[in-house]
This record gives C-alpha cells, structure tokens and sequence, in this order.
C-alpha cells in the first residue's frame, strides 16, 4: 500500500473502482461492527447520518465519531465500531464502500488510522450520499456517475486538508501577507520583523506560498490596481496613478507596467479604454 497524504492527492492522479454505497441500521445487530482480525478488503467513507461511534484500531487508537461527520477508513486495516443513539427505523450509517488505485494500478491510502475527513456534510454532500445509496437500490447502476460524487467528495477532503496545513504552515507570515496585499510601502526587512521571523525565511516562505517573491507579489497588485484606475470612470493622468501607488516617477511605473502586461500604460488605455 502506498501512503499519499490527502494533501498530495489533491495534485494526483488516481483511479476509483468498484464502488458499493449502502444505509445501515445497527440497532438490530447489536450496535458494533468488528473487523479485528479481518484486514478491511476496500477502503470506505462512513456517514455518520443519525448516530454516533467510538471506533477504535487494532492497535488501540481511539475515535470517537459524531453524528452528521465522514469518517475515512483505509482497505487493509482492523477496527471496531461501537454504535451510539442508533434506531429501530433510521439509517445509522451509510456507507461508501471504494477501491483507489494511482495510475500503475498500485493500491494507495491517504492514512492507515480511521480518519473524520469532514466534521459536519453540508446539505449538498449529504444529498449526494443519500443519491449514491439510491442508486444502488436500481437493477442497473450508473457507474460513472457513482464514481464521479466519489471524486467529488474525495476533492473536497483533500482540498480542505490542504487548506488547513497551508493555513498552519503560513500561519507565521499571515500579517506580513495581509501587509503586502494592502500595498504597504514598508520593506521586507521590517514586514519580516513584525512577524517575528528574518527577512531571509519570509521570502522562502513567502514564496512558497505564492510562487514568487515579496516584490514580485507586491509589483503585481500594485500594477492590476493601476489598470483598473487606468479604466475607472475618474480621469486619473498616469502620473497620477503612478504617484497614488508609490512609483518612485512616471519612468519606473511605465516601465515596471510594461515588463509586466507587455504594453506601456498609454498602449493599455488605448486598447481597452471607453470608446
């Protein structure tokens, strides 16, 4: 089994198979699903639609599931479930039942714990799951179509991961981005400063972040504010513009425009400016 975080599965490209989506009650079957000593033969989503859970591994780690989250779990691995708030006649669970393969046709997991990949489905997520078990109720199913809400939901959980260990890992230079983005005329060194770090591992962070430096970053907004003031109903002149984003003069703000939209100011207005 190869292991590809959710976060680098967002860029990967992966195959989803043999897809099975079911409702479960488990009030009738004593509220406890054990799979100790059996290695889990796919890998599932569980939907968590009425009740709650304390699943716990086989080598002791302990979840504890609330209602309305989607746990992940991987194929190959042993759990037990404890049911909690089941009913006679409710769905409990249900279940997304999938195999995922990369591109040589090798098996891949995301995490080999039980996972809760979302703490609360919005209503659309839940629709789609409630439409997936419907599904499978017909003679023929629509197998892309399974496949395609699998994707989605995957998507979704992998976007979010992303989002949250970006959101962590930036979390030192977040000011000093705020900063850039309001156009602020204070220089690396000090925006550095004020997040606590050097000037040296904001720009390597920086630029991580958003794939190119401080003043690349900062020339650039500082620019689509220029053309939207070259395009604004105001007369501005374009030493104006230049003066009202800090340009040093009228050569350095017509240059730097020009480097990067690949036409002077004047060119630009000439072009897409009002008849």
């Amino acid at each position: 089994m190869k292991l590809i975080s959710f976060e680098k599965l967002y860029t990967t490209d992966f195959l989803i198979s043999e897809s099975l989506v079911k409702p479960q009650c488990w009030q009738g079957r004593g509220n406890v699903y054990n799979a100790l000593g059996k290695p889990k033969i796919s890998h599932t989503l569980l939907w968590f639609k009425n009740c709650s859970a304390v699943i716990t591994d086989s080598v002791g780690n302990v979840l504890h599931a609330a209602q309305n989250q989607l746990i992940y779990t991987a194929k190959g691995i042993e759990y037990k479930i404890l049911f909690q708030d089941t009913g006679k006649s409710k769905e409990d669970t249900v279940v997304i039942h999938f195999q995922m393969t990369d591109k040589d046709g090798e098996d891949i997991a995301p995490i080999l714990t039980p996972f809760v990949c979302m703490k609360s489905l919005d209503a659309a997520t839940a629709a789609s799951i409630d439409m997936l078990a419907k599904e499978f109720t017909k003679n023929i199913v629509c197998v892309p179509e399974i496949n395609s809400v699998i994707y989605k939901i995957l998507a979704d959980i992998c976007k979010n991961q992303k989002r949250r260990t970006t959101k962590k890992r930036y979390a030192r230079i977040i000011n000093g981005i705020e900063l850039l983005e309001q156009n602020s005329e204070l220089d690396i060194e000090e925006i550095a400063r004020r997040c606590g770090i050097s000037g040296c591992y904001f720009r390597r962070l920086f630029k991580e972040y958003s794939g190119e430096s401080p003043i690349q970053f900062r020339q650039r907004h500082r620019i689509e504010r220029a053309k939207s003031l070259l395009l604004s109903d105001e007369p501005y002149s374009i030493g104006e513009i230049a003066s009202e984003l800090n340009f040093l003069d009228i050569y350095h703000f017509s240059k730097t425009f020009k480097k990067l939209c690949g036409m002077s100011p004047s060119e630009f207005l000439s072009r897409y400016g009002a008849e």
